[in-house]
């Protein structure tokens, strides 16, 4: 066998043993949190039984099991139909870019090399002074985040009056390296959903550098008072006809939970048209060929007050479940691979083939 040969037979090794670990790492926390369903919560819907054969072949959690997708009410045939978060991470691994990753999980760069799309002032607290930092609050309210923050943990609002201990603050901010940025006020149709939080919409896009799609699309709303619309924090989302920019069904929560209206203001979601919808197709496609090999990505996007297209943040691993697969419970595994096949030339799906063929089949 040649050296080169070799070589690739020991990086494909390696692969593979990371995705083993990877996969029994899952399985440990997915397994916890389905017996925790099962057994403390008392589900009145499917089995673990059930759930561990669903979990060998489509790689599901407890909650896509029971909530997003309804797993439980499936036969073999319909399942194949969807494509589980754990099976689109795979995907990203074998063809995402990990200089993307990296930008798109560094905030302060990502704001640097995005800033064609962003029209809010923003600052890491560790380069102002406190002096500095009340007067900027005292201009506009400001959003902390956490540099390392994911899905909205750690994120509050500065509201300068309220403020009563500054050098508390200050101290806080700059020790726990938090990004600070102005608190964006959206356009009063978006606002008008949850004035609380900042409503934005989530853009998928499957890019080559040069041709793009928009894959799915949702818009996202907090609810009760929370400052942040992520639906780990208890936000409603719905999804978006990308083709009209219309909501042609009910909202949905974490819970599966639907909703006609928004669940504190009752404004109706069913019926919405989002503003300016060709404008955020075309700002998220200008924005996928920014840097190469931006493959996969979700843009976080609002109209401002003034406006404005704006980015807020992006995602190098957008998940498919929220307004792709369950709101409707329709699965887009096929569609998926069409479009990346059609984008960038590669199904998809055969890593995900692969892996099945290699995951161990007798594990319990």
């Amino acid at each position: 066998m040649s050296l080169y040969k070799k070589a690739i037979g020991v990086i494909w090794s390696s692969l593979y043993i990371q995705e083993i670990y990877i996969y029994f790492v899952e399985r440990k926390r997915f397994f916890a949190e389905a017996k925790k369903g099962f057994c403390c919560d008392k589900s009145e819907h499917g089995s673990w039984k059930d759930y561990k054969s669903a979990f060998r072949k489509h790689r599901v959690t407890y909650s896509e099991y029971m909530y997003s997708y309804e797993f439980w009410r499936l036969n073999e045939k319909e399942r194949e139909e969807f494509i589980s978060t754990s099976e689109v991470q795979v995907i990203y691994r074998k063809m995402g870019n990990k200089e993307v990753r990296e930008l798109f999980h560094d905030k302060v760069r990502f704001l640097s090399t995005f800033k064609s799309y962003i029209h809010r002032w923003w600052a890491l607290a560790s380069s102002l002074t406190l002096d500095e930092l009340k007067e900027k609050a005292s201009s506009f309210d400001i959003i902390a985040k956490p540099i390392d923050g994911t899905r909205g943990d750690g994120i509050f609002k500065i509201i300068g009056k309220e403020v009563a201990n500054w050098q508390q603050l200050y101290n806080r901010l700059v020790n726990n390296n938090y990004l600070l940025e102005e608190c964006i006020t959206a356009c009063d149709e978006l606002s008008a959903f949850h004035p609380s939080s900042l409503n934005t919409i989530r853009v998928v896009t499957i890019s080559d550098g040069e041709k793009c799609e928009v894959f799915g699309a949702l818009l996202r709303m907090g609810a009760h008072g929370s400052v942040i619309d992520n639906t780990h924090a208890g936000g409603v989302y719905a999804p978006i006809n990308v083709e009209t920019g219309m909501i042609d069904i009910p909202a949905i929560d974490s819970r599966n939970n639907h909703y006609d209206v928004h669940p504190d203001t009752g404004k109706p979601i069913k019926g919405f048209h989002i503003p300016d919808w060709k404008h955020i197709v075309a700002t998220c496609k200008d924005a996928s060929r920014t840097i190469p090999n931006i493959h996969f990505a979700g843009w976080d996007v609002c109209i401002n007050h003034n406006g404005q297209v704006e980015i807020i943040e992006g995602n190098h691993a957008p998940d498919f479940d929220g307004g792709m697969q369950a709101p409707l419970k329709i699965g887009v595994k096929k569609r998926l691979q069409q479009t990346v096949i059609k984008v960038m030339g590669v199904d998809p799906l055969q890593y995900i083939s692969v892996w099945k063929n290699y995951k161990l089949s007798n594990t319990n």
